[in-house]
């Protein structure tokens, strides 16, 4: 009998006219495959709309705290939350970041995706910004105007509310759609009268149009949260990522309420803002992971609105806390998830 080897092949064929050196290539090349696949597995393709409230994850990029958390994470920018989660339901993003309402929207009509985390709010992001002399200086003068937003966004329903909370009609006034840069040149052309739009976009138009232009007063009615929303197919199957993902978060919005003036550096180069505009919007932003029955309580309200005024043609209530998945927060800080199931 053979003696064997430590791979279990007889001694003899180890010792013949090279063959040790192919097997020896072959594991090798096989190793190294398995090596490249599982760096691969935790590659995550994270879409990104363009605002202040995703300052956590541009700290944590500059910062390298991904790669420190071992986490390959590619990150593109899209113009709107909507856009962002529109990428993962159609498979060209893992991740996407989006505030309240395209969550709403989509949950009327599919469930392929999931909540992972709230990492940030605000009740001061969206904005009505007039041109003043044609009429539109006061709140109440907004009916039968022709107001610019982005349709199908927290604009949208933000828009829809203010006009409420100080009565006046939403159909009284013409929704002019607009994508966010296109807001600015819209209303300094007279091609609307108003628009709707969250931060920078709504300090940009103003400040283009100068003494022309005037943000109306917050009315207070309406809470923005920025989330996390993945593909359900990484539920379950990509945890330890999104572990990793919210480590990093975590760890930037520490240096965001440690360093504030450095994180203020680092929104103004990634958003290419002045220093004026950053700190004009900065108290307003809040950062802070989560997830609690206040996001569910906001969506929840959100359908209504957008039953009652016939955005979508479901009369039903989605399901939101089956839309919620809790288990990767719960391991980074259980505290921070306060959701009744």
């Amino acid at each position: 009998m053979h003696n064997k080897s430590l791979w279990g092949w007889p001694a003899v064929a180890m010792s013949s006219s090279g063959f040790s050196r192919k097997v020896m290539l072959a594991i090798l090349a096989l190793l190294m495959c398995l090596a490249a696949s599982a760096g691969n597995a935790q590659t995550l393709r994270l879409a990104v709309s363009r605002t202040a409230l995703a300052l956590p994850l541009y700290v944590a990029q500059e910062k390298g705290y991904f790669a420190q958390e071992g986490l390959d994470l590619q990150i593109a920018d899209c113009a709107t939350g909507s856009q962002c989660l529109k990428q993962v339901l159609d498979r060209h993003a893992d991740i996407a970041t989006s505030a309240d309402l395209p969550i709403v929207l989509n949950a009327f009509e599919r469930t392929d995706y999931a909540v992972i985390a709230t990492f940030a709010n605000t009740a001061d992001d969206e904005k009505l910004v007039v041109r003043v002399g044609d009429g539109t200086n006061q709140p109440s003068q907004l009916a039968g105007k022709r107001i610019g937003v982005v349709i199908g966004t927290a604009a949208q329903y933000f828009l829809e509310l203010y006009l409420l909370t100080i009565g006046v009609d939403p159909n009284t006034v013409t929704m002019v759609g607009l994508a966010p840069n296109e807001m600015g040149e819209a209303l300094n052309k007279g091609q609307v009268d108003a628009i709707a739009i969250w931060e920078p976009y709504a300090q940009l138009a103003a400040k283009a149009l100068g003494a022309r232009a005037r943000v109306l007063p917050r009315s207070g009615a309406y809470t923005k949260t920025f989330n996390l929303i993945v593909h359900r197919t990484l539920v379950g199957t990509r945890d330890a990522s999104m572990v990793q993902l919210l480590r990093a978060l975590a760890r930037a919005e520490r240096f965001i309420h440690e360093q504030p003036d450095e994180a203020k550096g680092i929104l103004r180069r990634r958003l290419q803002l002045d220093q004026q505009l950053i700190d004009s919007v900065w108290p307003g932003l809040n950062f802070r992971l989560g997830l609690d029955q206040s996001l569910i309580a906001t969506l929840e309200s959100q359908a209504r609105w957008a039953m009652r005024e016939r955005h979508v043609k479901s009369k039903s209530m989605p399901n939101f806390p089956s839309l919620l998945h809790t288990a990767p927060l719960k391991s980074v800080n259980p505290g921070a998830v306060g959701v009744a199931r």
